[in-house]
């Protein structure tokens, strides 16, 4: 399987919607239209302060990498959702790689993350990938409810 990254385009707002709805469970999110989506990453209220990427797999999207804290020293992934169909096949560790190199390209100390306590799958990932839990917290996800999580840091430099 040959991945690699590639920037967001609106042509790409399908596939969010759709990675998106297949993983909001488990990211305790709202359902959000294509507008919604394409105003929010596209619309003249997009934050400047962030970076999207689509994650292939050959021709075919494979996962949505979305990277905030652009102008501060510590980059934040705050949203990884990987389609079903590639789940457990290294999509998600690339991205996560992907991070780090885009951290270290843009001369970032870390990247952190945040993920909820029942998020198994990406805790296990994390730390895999040689994220320390830096602390546990109560937090507000998508769906407005505070919920029970860690906060994850890896040193890049």
């Amino acid at each position: 399987m040959r991945l690699y990254a590639k920037e967001l385009t609106r042509e790409d707002i399908p596939f969010v919607c759709h990675v998106f709805e297949q993983n909001r469970a488990v990211l305790h999110g709202r359902h959000i239209s294509p507008e919604e989506w394409r105003k929010a990453i596209f619309g003249k209220y997009a934050d400047p302060d962030e970076v999207h990427f689509v994650i292939m797999s050959g021709d075919a999207p494979a996962a949505w990498l979305k990277l905030n804290g652009l102008h501060a020293p510590e980059i934040w992934i705050s949203m990884l959702a990987v389609d079903q169909a590639f789940q457990g096949k290294g999509v998600g560790r690339f991205a996560i790689k992907q991070a780090e190199q885009y951290a270290k390209d843009c001369a970032k100390s870390a990247v952190r993350v945040r993920t909820t306590k029942d998020n198994l799958v990406a805790k296990t990932c994390y730390l895999n990938c040689g994220y320390e839990i830096v602390r546990e917290m109560i937090y507000q996800v998508g769906d407005g409810i505070n919920r029970e999580g860690y906060e994850f840091r890896k040193l890049i430099i």
